[in-house]
C-alpha cells in the first residue's frame, strides 16, 4: 500500500464525519437508562416515605390529643382510647401508604412524670423490590387536668 492510497482513505474518513462513532449513542443510552430509572424510582420512593411520615405523625398526634385528655380522668382506659383514635384516624384517610394497618402504642415515657406519648409504626409502601421501609412517628405532651381556683388548685 502506498502513502497516497493511505492519505486518500484518511481524507475519505474525515469527509464522512466520523463513521467510526456509529452506534455510540445507543450504547450510551443503554448505560444511562438504568441509572435514570433508578433516580426516578428513588424520587417516587422518597415521596411515598414523606407522605407516609406525615400520615403517621397526624395519626400519632390524634392519639396523643386524646391521651392527654383521658390519662388523668380515665387512668385504666386512656391507652386503649388513644390507640384506637390513632388507628381509626389512619383508617378514615383511606390511604395505604403505611400498608394495610398500623401499630399504635400509648404510654407514659419513663423519667417524664405527667407526660404521655403515642407512637405509630408501619411499613411504608415500597416500589423498590425487596426493600422494606419501616417508619415510626411519636407525638405527646403533658397530661391535661382540671385545677380549681380555690386554695391554689390541686396537683395533677
Amino acid at each position: 500500500m502506498t502513502v497516497g492510497r493511505i492519505l486518500r482513505r484518511a481524507r475519505g474518513r474525515l469527509r464522512s464525519g466520523g463513521a467510526g462513532d456509529r452506534g455510540s449513542s445507543v450504547v450510551e443510552l443503554a448505560i444511562l437508562t438504568p441509572m435514570l430509572l433508578l433516580v426516578i424510582w428513588m424520587t417516587i420512593q422518597y415521596a411515598l416515605y414523606f407522605d407516609a411520615r406525615e400520615v403517621a405523625l397526624d395519626a400519632a398526634q390524634t392519639g396523643a390529643r386524646l391521651a392527654r385528655q383521658y390519662a388523668n380522668s380515665d387512668p385504666t382506659g386512656w391507652q386503649a382510647i388513644a390507640e384506637s383514635a390513632a388507628k381509626s384516624y389512619y383508617n378514615s384517610l383511606g390511604t395505604r401508604v403505611l400498608g394495610t394497618g398500623i401499630q399504635a402504642n400509648a404510654y407514659f415515657p419513663p423519667g417524664e412524670p405527667g407526660e404521655v406519648r403515642v407512637t405509630v409504626t408501619g411499613d411504608v409502601a415500597s416500589i423498590l423490590l425487596g426493600v422494606p421501609v419501616h417508619l415510626s412517628e411519636t407525638s405527646g405532651g403533658p397530661v391535661e387536668c382540671f385545677r380549681p381556683n380555690n386554695g391554689g388548685g390541686q396537683q395533677c
